[in-house]
């Protein structure tokens, strides 16, 4: 049976393979259906979708945005128009807001006489580095024993370089995907724990629920499956791939089912 696999990313945003080289992987795993959905970025088709296309694999074109106020309140966005001169602007100014944070961080940090220079941080394709970094820092130069502890001592609510996330909204990020063609859904829901409300994501506009999530349990997945039937959401699958030396490096997928992923399929190209 075919799988379906609806959430990956490229070098273009926290991948470690190429669009090509995602491609031929998703291939070699027995990937028939597929979407790219990197981060805050839709630059990858450019090079994705002749791969794919080279390869006999079904798409629809994707990607993902990061939302407040919760860490793990992630959208995706399917069926967009990836070249969409406000989708590319709305997502660079996402980007821009996420460096913003992070010059209020380490600006933070050096008035606590702790100084980080940009060259000590990585981009990963086009993710602006992160407080996770920079807990990585804290914790290699002895300042904490573990990158939880550094998140604790500098970061979190009370601390003294705690500051607000400033990703949009779900709505807001709904409305980018919308205004771009595409159709929303909310992604691996089990992160989101007893703060899931679906009934204000709905209300927000959400359309899907990624339902099949290498992290669901079978109880999760059939509790997630009677909650987009109730709301009134399209299911989708995806392993959420992110390549080699990462810790989700395993590319496969779930069973396609035309019962289950009717509603997403007419959203390929």
């Amino acid at each position: 049976m075919p799988f379906i696999n609806l959430h990956n990313h490229s070098t273009y945003s926290d991948g470690t393979l190429t669009p090509v080289a995602l491609a031929a992987e998703a291939a070699r795993a027995g990937v028939k259906y597929f979407s790219l959905t990197d981060h805050d970025a839709a630059g990858g088709w450019g090079e994705m979708e002749a791969a794919l296309k080279e390869r006999g694999i079904a798409y629809c074109y994707g990607v993902e945005i990061g939302a407040g106020p919760h860490n793990y309140l992630h959208i995706l966005g399917y069926g967009i128009n990836p070249a969409d001169p406000g989708l590319l602007a709305s997502l660079a100014a996402l980007r821009e807001r996420k460096i913003d944070r992070l010059n209020q961080t380490l600006a933070l940090l050096k008035g606590l006489g702790i100084e980080i220079k940009p060259d000590e941080l990585y981009w990963r394709g086009s993710c602006p580095p992160d407080t996770f970094q920079v807990e990585a820092i804290l914790r290699d130069r002895g300042l904490a024993a573990s990158r939880k502890e550094a998140h604790q001592r500098y970061f979190a609510p009370g601390a003294p370089v705690h500051l607000p996330r400033n990703s949009p909204s779900a709505a807001e990020a709904i409305k980018i995907i919308k205004d771009a063609g595409g159709r929303a859904a909310l992604a691996h829901p089990y992160t989101l724990g007893e703060e899931l409300d679906l009934a204000a994501l709905k209300d927000a506009g959400l359309e899907g629920l990624e339902a099949f999530y290498p992290r669901h349990t079978e109880e999760a997945t059939r509790n997630f499956l009677a909650a987009a039937k109730s709301y009134g959401l399209f299911v989708t699958a995806g392993i959420d791939y992110h390549g080699p030396g990462t810790e989700r490096d395993t590319m496969s997928g779930f069973d396609y089912s035309e019962e289950l992923f009717a509603d997403v399929k007419k959203l390929f190209v």
